[in-house]
């Protein structure tokens, strides 16, 4: 049987898509085998799928690097190249955990910041292709990702660019790819260090020789030649399960709620968003629908009362299209569901792609953008009453949803993949 490795490594948002992949590849009778992090493999094998842990699961990270799950999590948040340097702080324990997992497959299919994945792929001469889970990875002159910082503002990318922007966008595409290559030096070091030729590939950003690049997104968050990769959005969530009877029981006692959400990851960073978003929801007579991921009431503080329920999980596919607005941080993965309930948004952007993410969402005339640092309860108030009483929002939104609906990205990928097996 043809064996196919998937690596990951994440929060929730660059876990499900790998499930919803492994799923369409073993339906099509491949052996398949994901690798990531331990802390997700009751998820994997609840799935059905062949699972091995590599590197350190989340309780280890912590305690090696002696800080709670909450400061680690504000150490991510406030620097966008952390998760880069810890990568490489790992990278040698995962090439080797992922060595003996990837011996004897047939194709290693791994998301970017598993580069270890690659470098195990190439050890073994077996043959990989290169996952992403947003556009802004792709640094296309034609449609340019929002690269912002607390500092500087955003990068001055020409929108929409004719043939003078196309060129301008290219020299500041080259002067980020010359401006991140210095932080992979360890990664291209230890690809030395292991014997493999070097390469002028950018670790964690490019493809590195891979067989196909798969855009694991919708199209419609594209313009232009870029949009090729886009294989469509995967919609995996654990979420064919009843909801909670109490969460139920809120949705039926009254009129659609705002629903906020910060994913699995940054709502241990993002209390007080979801604090102000609470207020602005009361504000404009609205009841709200907390899913804080690991977060809890204590934290969000927000007053009590019949018209705020606070919950630790639901899965976003079940939720989403019973709200009157959907309030997230611009996720790749939330973000795809909030479009496909058809629904307006509201996107509160913490890092690395989300502002860029975001971007995307409200170009499509679906959402409203009000980063984390400018979130206050009073311009969430003016953004949510814009989102409820402008009716072009709803419009827009179930339009949009209509075409997502109807993409499978996963199983576009999985054709990809099997046409890339097949015997020349």
């Amino acid at each position: 049987m043809t064996k196919i490795v998937l690596a990951t490594l994440g929060s929730h948002g660059d876990i499900y898509p790998f499930i919803a992949l492994g799923k369409a590849l073993q339906g099509r009778g491949f052996d398949v085998v994901v690798a990531t992090s331990g802390h997700y493999r009751p998820m994997f094998e609840n799935a059905g799928l062949d699972f091995a842990a590599i590197g350190p699961d989340e309780a280890e990270l912590v305690r090696r690097l002696n800080v709670s799950p909450r400061e680690f999590v504000r150490n991510v948040l406030s620097d966008d190249f952390f998760v880069v340097r810890l990568a490489q702080d790992l990278l040698a324990e995962n090439v080797r955990d992922l060595m003996p997992v990837v011996a004897g497959a047939d194709l290693v299919v791994g998301h970017h910041i598993a580069y270890a994945a690659q470098l195990a792929a190439e050890l073994h001469d077996i043959p990989h292709v290169h996952v992403l889970l947003a556009p802004s990875l792709l640094m296309s002159p034609d449609d340019p990702p929002l690269i912002t910082s607390e500092r500087l503002g955003p990068a001055p990318f020409a929108r929409a660019p004719g043939p003078v922007g196309r060129v301008w966008n290219r020299i500041l595409v080259a002067t980020f790819r010359a401006a991140f290559r210095p932080m992979t030096k360890r990664a291209r070091r230890a690809r030395a260090e292991l014997g493999l030729p070097r390469s002028r590939a950018i670790p964690f950003l490019d493809a590195g020789g891979a067989r196909a690049v798969l855009g694991l997104y919708s199209p419609l968050l594209t313009q232009g030649p870029s949009g090729a990769i886009a294989v469509g959005a995967t919609f995996h969530d654990g979420g064919a399960a009843a909801l909670d009877p109490r969460i139920e029981a809120f949705l039926q006692d009254g009129p659609a709620p705002v629903v906020l959400t910060l994913g699995s990851f940054a709502a241990l960073g993002g209390a007080e968003v979801l604090r102000h978003g609470v207020a602005a929801a009361r504000a404009l007579g609205r009841r709200a629908l907390v899913i804080a991921g690991r977060d809890d009431a204590r934290f969000i503080r927000a007053p009590k009362g019949p018209d705020l329920l606070v919950w630790g999980y639901a899965p976003h596919s079940a939720v989403f299209s019973r709200a009157a607005v959907i309030l997230h941080h611009g996720g790749a993965g939330t973000g795809v569901q909030a479009l496909r309930a058809g629904r307006p948004q509201l996107i509160a952007p913490f890092f690395v792609d989300q502002p860029d993410n975001a971007a995307r969402i409200a170009r499509l005339g679906v959402a409203r953008v009000l980063p984390k640092a400018q979130f206050t309860p009073e311009r969430a108030t003016e953004e949510l009453r814009a989102l409820l009483e402008q009716p072009d929002y709803a419009l827009r939104a179930q339009q949009v949803a209509e075409q997502v609906r109807g993409e499978d990205g996963a199983r576009v990928a999985a054709d990809v993949i099997e046409n890339l097996l097949q015997p020349k």
